[in-house]
């Protein structure tokens, strides 16, 4: 299992209380020296630059450079400041904006928000946890079963993506799913064993997002959405209808979430 990671923030906001916060939104030249031309026009400036990304358009000679900046160090205007990186050769197009409040500035120059080329929405962990607690409480038993085939349907699909996208044997394909799920914050998980004969498989996953906001306070597990996820995407591979239990969680007080697919026929 992976230990360290960094702690990857998605592009959204900033906030200084006493900073002098603006954003950029740059299009610039996809070539080399493009972006440290720039950095250059910043550093001089003495800008200090708080978050930012920087993305190629697919297939195009562009690319986009996104910034939060703060000027309170700074011996530069704004408009000065975006006159000069506008007369570079490098420079497309130029765009600024201004806090929404005092020290709070938004990112309202970019949308919508893509993940692996396709269009995207952040949602906060506790929003889904009170979603799912909300299910519990209104249809008990039925909410398990509600989740498990929501999660169902989406790796039934996201697994028919990847084959279409790539060639790829199971295994390998299994692989690329579960490191997808990292990317995009569901947790970090690891294969314990995947046997095509038997069609079985393990899977244990650090930090699974459904379940650590209920880490160590239930007295079962908490996965429903997820746990389905892993049966969609298995019974594909496998060829044959799987089911997921998850016999280790952290919501249960496991260090944490072990799953296992067997075929649905020796499942009673």
């Amino acid at each position: 299992m992976i230990c360290k990671n960094y702690r990857k923030d998605i592009f959204c906001s900033a906030y200084s209380e006493d900073g002098e916060l603006f954003q950029l939104a740059i299009k610039l030249k996809n070539a080399p020296g493009s972006v440290a031309e720039i950095a250059n026009i910043l550093c001089s400036k003495h800008v200090n630059i708080l978050h930012g990304f920087h993305t190629v358009c697919p297939g195009r000679e562009e690319a986009v450079w996104g910034l939060f900046i703060d000027l309170k160090e700074s011996n530069t205007k704004i408009e000065n400041l975006v006159k000069e990186i506008e007369g570079l050769e490098s420079t497309i197009e130029i765009k600024f904006s201004r806090p929404i409040i005092d020290g709070l500035i938004v990112d309202n120059l970019h949308f919508p928000m893509m993940v692996m080329g396709e269009r995207s929405i952040v949602m906060r962990i506790d929003t889904f946890a009170e979603s799912f607690n909300r299910l519990y409480e209104k249809f008990g038993s039925g909410a398990y079963f509600i989740l498990y085939e929501m999660g169902r349907a989406a790796g039934k699909r996201r697994i028919k993506k990847i084959n279409e996208k790539y060639c790829l044997d199971k295994i390998t394909a299994l692989k690329v799913i579960l490191a997808e799920r990292a990317a995009k914050g569901w947790g970090i998980s690891e294969i314990e064993s995947f046997n095509e004969e038997k069609k079985e498989s393990t899977i244990t996953i650090r930090e699974l997002f459904e379940c650590m906001p209920f880490q160590g306070r239930s007295k079962r597990s908490k996965s429903h959405f997820f746990r389905g996820y892993l049966a969609g995407v298995l019974s594909q591979l496998f060829g044959n209808p799987t089911l997921v239990i998850e016999a280790e969680c952290v919501a249960k007080g496991d260090p944490n979430c072990r799953f296992i697919g067997r075929p649905q026929s020796e499942i009673k």
